[in-house]
């Protein structure tokens, strides 16, 4: 049942009108409204009644609610964006240590000019340094050199999760995916206890930790099973209940041909071959979720093969574009989602182009760094002229889902 979001606004200011008289709109309306609003109004109607406030927060709502908005961004792409400034610079740091502790959000879909705030966090110096953020289902989970935190932007909330096991790998690997069992999120880290690159030995483990469970201690547990092979740091993707992860070749006497994959529903890890994949000597290899179909991305010199994941028995890898760049370094381009059939959104450094698969042309959309980034409070700013490091950004869909329990602080919950 399609209806409008502004007809629906106006259904919703009758109803609670004359909801304390009669209720004049059917249950399955009303449901069938609030079910295709934004989660900020939605966050706001949860104080027209009792009963509203119930639908809105039942999980199965959510759930419905959580598919809607997945199928809304299918015909435009969204985005979050996330700036990162340095609170100073000094020279010859590897990775900086001096982050802001400042995290806006920023919601962006693909055509605006404009990127609007979501929600933003202050963290009173708990991190020096930050790395890629990953999302999945509305939620973020956000890496930094001390803690791991897990965001809800949409409804205001961030969960900062206790210390894990000691990892000796000086960059932390963290993956973050939902159990279709038991429709709960958890955050799957990674860690090496030892290392030597020039014997090629290590010892590697992997932690889980529950959001949305009956723990409230939210205590990371060990897996049955440790990783059979070294990841390759950084490299975890969600799709569809499992984390992908690359193989570390520099661990290994003999590159294998595959990924391994850690099923969230029952914790265990298999092996995907890619024998179709060529291997030439310094390729590099990321996953991409596209189209809704999990991709894994090859970078030759001076274009990417972009692979497609067939599930069945044979798992067979299935070619879908070919990529041709400017440039001699392919790695530098990363592909973010498909705008139409022939047309994917790619972004190089600030720059973000339309490439046309069929004449192998990237055109300039827009740059991150020229967007206008408006805060409802204060207006419009942009970030030019400050030290922005970097970037991130990721697919998003929001939604309604939880991750601090009912009656703690919905801004930060710390332990």
């Amino acid at each position: 049942m399609a209806v409008d979001v502004k007809t629906s606004l106006e259904i919703l200011k009758v109803y609670k009108r004359r909801v304390r008289r009669v209720s004049v709109i059917p249950d399955e309306i009303v449901f069938e409204i609030l079910l295709r609003l934004p989660v900020k109004a939605l966050m706001r109607f949860k104080s027209v009644s009792k009963s509203w406030h119930a639908i809105i927060s039942n999980p199965c709502f959510i759930r419905l609610h959580l598919k809607q908005s997945a199928k809304n961004q299918g015909h435009k792409p969204s985005f979050l964006i996330t700036p990162h400034t340095l609170d100073k610079v000094i020279d010859g740091e590897a990775w900086p240590t001096t982050f802001s502790n400042h995290t806006p959000f920023y919601s962006w879909q693909e055509g605006q000019d404009n990127a609007c705030l979501v929600h933003s966090t202050t963290f009173q110096g708990e991190f020096g340094s930050v790395y890629d953020m990953v999302h999945c289902d509305g939620l973020v989970l956000l890496l930094t050199d001390t803690n791991v935190y897990v965001f809800n932007p949409a409804i205001h909330q961030v969960l900062k999760l206790r210390d894990g096991q000691e990892d000796v790998w000086q960059f932390p690997t963290v993956g973050l995916g939902l159990d279709p069992r038991t429709n709960t999120y958890k955050v799957a880290r990674y860690f090496y206890r030892s290392l030597d690159f020039s014997k090629k030995t290590y010892s590697v483990g992997m932690e889980i930790l529950t959001i949305g469970g009956h723990d409230d201690d939210l205590c990371w547990r060990s897996v049955a099973q440790d990783p059979p092979l070294p990841f390759d740091p950084g490299s975890v993707t969600h799709f569809k209940g499992s984390l992908y992860l690359l193989i570390w070749d520099e661990l290994v006497e003999r590159r294998p041909q595959g990924v391994l994959r850690f099923n969230l529903e029952d914790e265990t890890f298999s092996f995907i071959c890619h024998n179709e994949l060529l291997s030439p000597k310094g390729e590099r290899l990321y996953f991409v979720e596209l189209g809704g179909e999990l991709c894994l991305v090859q970078c030759f010199d001076g274009k990417q093969v972009i692979w497609m994941l067939q599930f069945g028995d044979g798992h067979q890898w299935v070619q879908q574009y070919v990529i041709i760049l400017p440039e001699p370094e392919p790695w530098k381009f990363g592909i973010l989602s498909v705008i139409r059939k022939d047309v994917l959104l790619i972004r190089s450094g600030n720059c973000l182009y339309h490439y046309h698969v069929g004449c192998q042309d990237a055109r300039v959309v827009v740059r991150l760094d020229r967007l206008r980034y408006k805060n409802p409070g204060v207006g419009s700013f942009d970030f030019v002229g400050q030290d922005i490091f970097i970037f991130d950004m990721l697919s998003y869909t929001e939604s309604l889902l939880q991750v601090t329990k009912p009656g703690r602080d919905n801004t930060c919950w710390l332990l």
